[in-house]
Formats: C-alpha cells, structure tokens, sequence
C-alpha cells in the first residue's frame, strides 16, 4: 500500500522558515492540520534551516505535532538533531536521509531500533554528486541494506530513497529513477522505498504538471511512500487514480470516497456561491 507524506513544513521554504524562526506555533499547528484532513499519514518536518536552533526547536515541535495525531518523518544531515527526535518522539517515526556513512550509520542504528523507528536510506554515491546508474545504486543499496540487517535491523524498517535528480540537470533523471526503482523492488522486495517525486521538476514551469505525471509512473514501478503536497489536489487526484487502476485500490473504495467527498466539495462552494450572490442582490 502506498503511504502519503505530507511536506509542507520545510524549511528551504522562507515562509515556513520564518514562522519557525518566530516559534510560530499555531502556524505549524495550522499547516500540519491540513495536511492530515488532506490524506497524509505523516508530517514531514524539516528544520534544518534553523541551523543551531534546529534542535531546540524539535524538541518544541514534536510533542505538539503528535498531539494532532500525526506520526512524522523527521529530515535533516544533523545526526545530532535526527537523534534528539528519536528520544522525543512517543509516536511511530521515521528519521533520515542518512547517506552510506558507516559513522553516522553507527551513531544512530541502536536508538532507531530501541524505538522502533523507520531510517530512510539515501542512495547516493559521495564521491559523484552526479546521478548514479541503476546498477550502481544497487550495489550502494545492497550494502547498505546488508550493514543495516548485520547490525540487527529489520527489513520493514528500512526505506531506500533512490535520489532524484532534476530534469532541468539532467533530461534522463526520471527514467534513471524509474529504472532504480524497479532494479529495488526486484532485489530487495521486502524493503520499502520512498522519495519526493516533486524533485523531479524542480526548477521548471509547471512543476506540478509533470510531477503529477511522474508520480503515476513511479507509483506503477512500486513506490511506497510518496513525499508530496497533499494540498494539491490534481496531484492528489492522480495517486488515488492511478492505484485504482492497476489494482492497489481494493473494490475501488479510495477512488469512490475521494469522488463521493469531491462532489460533496463542490456543492457546497456552489451553495456558498448562491447565498453570496443572494446576498449581494438584496
């Protein structure tokens, strides 16, 4: 089954990092609010633009998000702050992305399994910031996953994030990825994967045309967790559409729910729209 990440609280956004600069609280409450009615399953949180403040702030915003009910992924390079929010956390959580980095590997592995947690693996080769073949990410993967299970985690617990690059870098990236993709799945069936697929046209016009595209195809391919903004709802639209139609939507219920409530939707900003313009005639 494919997992919805809700991304609209990072801070490489300016907005969203002044509001986490301010302790704008009630904001985050707000932004996380919305993205749960929306469909997410988790929050991403990412703080790293605080820089020496991040930690202090994650120890602040946790508890209030899982309050919402909210289980998180928590994102950043400072291993430090990823190990704060594993202590915090009380709900189920996921911590990353952590690069094939034996040290850092080794700094956070017996905190994530003492509290059950999820570490996105982020496969990506340090020596090439250029994007990897499909075969050498799988062979990146495949001792990542090796040094992870000898180090006594489970194969659930583990999520591959094969990197995605941008179009606008490189015209091959989403094939690249697709065919990582399903290089994963077939070696590695048991382990999840995730990625941000919004990464894809990032630089370009109309980004959320060719992401809403690409997410069906990557879908297709197995994703599991698919970081997004569920806010969008044509984005939306084509996840809940295309798991109905190669089968990961049994008896269609997501599909008929999602057209039950959109019609409801519209319905009502079409009575909202009448008694407006009742209004304004009288």
């Amino acid at each position: 089954m494919t997992t919805i990440v809700g991304n609209k609280l990072n801070s490489a956004n300016k907005k969203v990092l002044d509001r986490m600069n301010k302790k704008d609280f009630e904001f985050i409450r707000r932004e996380a609010q919305m993205q749960i009615e929306a469909g997410a399953e988790y929050i991403e949180l990412n703080a790293l633009s605080l820089l020496h403040n991040e930690t202090p702030f994650l120890r602040e915003i946790i508890p209030m998000l899982e309050k919402l009910g909210s289980k998180l992924v928590v994102v950043s390079e400072n291993v430090e702050a990823l190990k704060q929010a594993l202590l915090i956390a009380r709900n189920p959580i996921i911590i990353g992305a952590v690069e094939y980095d034996i040290e850092k590997i080794d700094y956070l592995i017996d905190t994530v399994m003492a509290k059950n947690a999820k570490i996105i693996a982020l496969i990506k080769d340090k020596r090439n910031n250029h994007s990897n073949s499909p075969e050498k990410s799988l062979l990146i993967a495949q001792k990542y996953i090796d040094y992870l299970l000898d180090r006594g985690m489970k194969r659930q617990d583990i999520l591959l994030d094969p990197l995605i690059r941008p179009l606008e870098e490189d015209f091959n990236s989403g094939r690249v990825f697709l065919d990582t993709l399903e290089l994963f799945k077939l070696d590695f069936p048991q382990v999840k994967t995730m990625a941000n697929v919004s990464q894809l046209a990032e630089g370009l016009p109309k980004r959320q045309l060719i992401a809403s595209y690409f997410v069906s195809l990557a879908i297709a391919k197995g994703l599991d967790y698919i970081v997004t903004n569920v806010l969008d709802e044509n984005f939306i639209e084509s996840i809940i559409t295309t798991m109905s139609i190669i089968g990961k939507d049994r008896n269609l219920q997501a599909y008929l729910k999602y057209c039950r409530n959109h019609k409801e939707s519209k319905a009502k900003v079409s009575k909202d729209a009448g008694t407006k313009n009742k209004r304004d005639l009288n």
